[in-house]
């Protein structure tokens, strides 16, 4: 009996204390830039993410928030009011079984032709969902990996929701 208290008291402890949470903030870093827009200035962001930003490149301008191990947000707002935030993940917690890159040659050429895929479109051609990674004022961009650790990139206009360029590294297509 005083051991499952004991225990109890433990899982309480590490429960209310947060121990054993891997991240800080109110989200996780694919939670939180979902959230944000370019326009936030920094008290907003901290407001989003749930804890104060540090001042890391006075120059650009640049905020951090890390809010887990090797995944962090940076917004720079370099000489403007809107920033570039950008998200970095550990690209092996982003791997999806289901992404397939079989269509990249197709995406490439209707881009070399001039035609574009919206967002939508894209994730049809690739068969999931892409995970944002960079948001600004005229662009949003997305990180597609497979099973393998394959990746593309993609950006996309905010203005059209086109597609405007596909870089990858992939060893076959």
């Amino acid at each position: 009996m005083k051991k499952k208290i004991i225990i109890s008291l433990i899982l309480c402890l590490l429960f209310i204390t947060g121990c054993g949470k891997t991240g800080k903030g109110n989200c996780t870093s694919l939670e939180c830039i979902k959230d944000l827009k370019p326009e936030y200035k920094v008290e907003e962001i901290n407001e989003v993410i749930g804890f104060e930003g540090e001042l890391i490149d006075e120059k650009n301008n640049m905020y951090t928030w890390e809010i887990e191990d090797n995944n962090k947000i940076n917004a720079t707002y370099y000489n403007s009011d809107k920033a570039i935030i950008e998200a970095q993940y550990n690209i092996a917690d982003l791997k999806d079984d289901k992404v397939d890159f079989s269509s990249y040659d197709e995406i490439q050429d209707l881009l070399k032709k001039g035609k574009s895929l919206t967002y939508e479109e894209f994730n049809e051609k690739v068969k999931s969902e892409g995970h944002l990674y960079s948001i600004g004022e005229k662009n949003k961009k997305y990180i597609w990996v497979n099973k393998d650790g394959e990746y593309i990139n993609a950006n996309f206009s905010t203005k059209t929701n086109k597609c405007t360029f596909v870089t990858g590294k992939m060893t076959s297509n």
